[in-house]
């Protein structure tokens, strides 16, 4: 074989691919020392040296690069006999391993550097970056083109189901799975007793006795002495204000009345969760994955902490599973009238208990409108349904009870950040008149100081409530001359604020529990309420293995994947993905609806590093999503051969 041919075989191309891949995957982003780089040659300035900077970049045990080499090398090989994928299938192949290049690099320049222009800083640096995107472009490229191979032959082969999941086809099968997840959760309830409190707990057990909590000098009051807003949804603080007033007007004391809350709103999970999973066994007759369903509901550490936990994040996630249940259910539905009933009812319900539902749902429906021709009117009707709840609730019902909505700085985050950061690296640049206009709307002075990178309430809480929408206009003119002046500055704002949507960090399981004694404490400190978590040795000593088993599931590798929040939100684009290559159009639709909830999580206050919470839907949703990519698709039998060799 002569060079030419040697160049172009599937050999050379693969082990060449594997070569560049391993160099991407044990690259040090930092910048190499001159000195270090230079040590032993004669002339420092020679393109020898500098070039010296970029293999000293690269950091990894000669015995791990051996392995690398020897997993990668084959695999691309093979990946020359998966050219039976079409370009369609291939363009969204390249186009997702395309963000997911980049978000690990992204991801890794803040996580890690804190520098998002660090591998343009020179002719080495950029070559560096090069060689770090196309190997991990490879990579992903190949898994990706590999997981829809698979993908095709899993869902070609029926398989034989466990015994276990005969449990499905009984008539208590819905008691029965209830049941197990609420003892495999009942450690959790007893230990956290009487329920798990964050950063909202506080502002919500004030509003329900209408206490003055701070939330209501957040915007312009309506009514004198009304300390309530629905920054935290109304319909939550009246559910927290109607349990924790009738349990305390029967005797009953504030731990009980919370208590009570927390466990309403557990049950209230288990039933959702428990006909999930029974929806997939027996509606889309995926047994196993439903059983598998069950364990990681009973076992993953996070659901019994949000089951108990004091916030309108838990009925949120609910309903939204819920209504990706029904919205599946009805699309493809036997009994249409009472599906799109119970689709109009969880649909009030989500745009309800938290504002951004508002977009979920309505931007779902629209596309289900379009899918569906022949059977428009019955999503238009729901649509027009959620259209007036919410007209009617945020128009009329709050006003009228003297209820101020939540604050328009809620919807600014990413302008709010944007600006925030061009002050703090370029205020010499920001004219007299621009800095007026911010300061119209922002404490300008405080900005630059303020400025953190993945969170934007440290920014937000210098918001005038007294802004007037001339005020805003003025703001965005000047939000808009700087962003032509130094544009870099807003994709940095942005991304640093959002990177860990899309880049695996490991969220802290515990952070809930450890929360919750503090946000406990800022509610009892004005002498209102008396809430407390039980200090014996047995609660304590629960309390401690249940700590002990969050490190479990955040340090044992692989499974402490399952504590990143990009996990999520890669599940979620990969699933649809796959079920538009399936054409599948109910389960593209449920889909979509946790998509849209991750764009209105892309303009809110924190990154998905410091919690999961903004995702949580997702966490909850991805068995159904993963069971609605391995259900009904036909057999294909070129794909089936392609696997087969791989």
């Amino acid at each position: 074989m002569n060079g030419k041919k040697l160049i172009k075989s599937k050999l050379f191309k693969s082990v060449f691919k594997a070569v560049i891949t391993v160099t991407a995957l044990t690259m040090d982003y930092g910048l190499v020392a001159d000195g270090m780089a230079t040590h032993g040659y004669a002339n420092s300035e020679t393109m020898f040296a500098t070039l010296s900077k970029l293999f000293y970049a690269i950091e990894a045990p000669t015995i791990t690069t051996c392995l690398l080499l020897c997993l990668l090398a084959p695999f691309y090989l093979r990946l020359f006999d998966m050219e039976t994928l079409s370009r369609r299938k291939l363009a969204g192949v390249w186009a997702l391993a395309f963000l997911a290049a980049f978000s690990a690099v992204t991801g890794k320049l803040f996580y890690v550097y804190n520098d998002i222009w660090l591998l343009v800083r020179g002719t080495v640096q950029l070559l560096k970056g090069l060689i770090v995107f196309v190997g991990l472009f490879w990579l992903f490229s190949g898994l990706l083109q590999l997981m829809v191979l698979v993908h095709k032959s899993v869902c070609c082969r029926c398989g034989s189901n466990w015994r276990l999941t005969r449990l499905f086809d009984k008539k208590y099968s819905f008691a029965v799975i209830a049941v197990l997840l609420f003892l495999a959760w009942l450690p959790t309830i007893a230990a956290y007793y009487p329920a798990v409190f964050m950063g909202d707990s506080e502002d919500i057990i004030y509003m329900a006795y209408n206490y003055p909590s701070g939330i209501e000098t957040t915007v312009l009051p309506l009514k004198e002495g009304c300390n309530i807003t629905n920054h935290h949804p109304v319909i939550y603080t009246g559910y927290v204000s109607l349990i924790l007033h009738a349990v305390r007007a029967l005797g009953g004391s504030y731990n009980l009345g919370i208590f009570f809350c927390a466990l309403i709103q557990c049950l209230f999970t288990l039933c959702v969760l428990t006909y999930s999973c029974i929806y997939c066994a027996n509606s889309l007759g995926k047994k196993n994955p439903a059983l598998a369903a069950v364990c990681f509901y009973a076992l993953f550490p996070l659901f019994p902490k949000y089951a108990v936990m004091i916030s309108k994040d838990t009925f949120f996630a609910d309903l939204l599973l819920l209504w990706a249940l029904l919205v599946h259910k009805a699309a493809n539905a036997d009994n249409v009238k009472k599906d799109i009933a119970a689709l109009m009812i969880t649909s009030g319900a989500v745009v309800l208990i938290r504002k951004n539902g508002v977009y979920v749902i309505v931007l779902t429906l629209a596309l289900a409108a379009v899918l569906y021709k022949n059977v428009w009117k019955r999503w238009v009707l729901t649509l027009g349904v959620v259209v007036a709840v919410n007209g009617l609730y945020s128009g009329i019902v709050l006003p009228a009870a003297g209820i101020p909505d939540g604050s328009v700085r809620e919807m600014l985050s990413v302008p709010f950040q944007q600006t925030a950061r061009y002050v703090k690296y370029h205020a010499n640049e920001v004219t007299q008149e621009q800095r007026l206009a911010i300061a119209g709307v922002l404490d300008y002075d405080s900005l630059g100081d303020n400025y953190a990178g993945s969170l934007s309430d440290p920014v937000k809480v210098t918001y005038n409530k007294a802004a007037t929408g001339e005020a805003l206009k003025a703001y965005f003119a000047a939000w808009f001359q700087m962003f032509t002046k130094h544009p870099e500055e807003y994709a940095a704002a942005f991304l640093n604020n959002y990177y860990g949507y899309v880049y695996p960090v490991v969220n802290d399981a515990g952070k809930l529990a450890r929360t919750s004694v503090g946000s406990m404490a800022n509610v009892n400190r004005d002498g209102y309420f008396d809430f407390s978590h039980c200090e014996d040795a047995f609660h304590a000593g629960l309390r401690d293995l249940l700590t002990f088993y969050d490190l479990l599931w955040m340090r044992i590798p692989v499974l402490n994947l399952l504590m990143t929040s990009a996990l999520y939100v890669w599940v979620v684009l990969l699933t649809l993905f796959l079920v538009c290559i399936k054409r599948d159009k109910a389960a593209v639709l449920a889909t979509v609806m946790y998509l849209v909830l991750i764009a209105t999580v892309l303009v809110g206050p924190s990154n998905a590093i410091n919690y999961e919470r903004y995702v949580f839907p997702c966490i909850m949703g991805m068995p159904f999503l993963l069971v609605l990519i391995f259900s009904g698709i036909r057999q294909d039998v070129t794909l089936e051969r392609s696997i087969k060799n791989v």
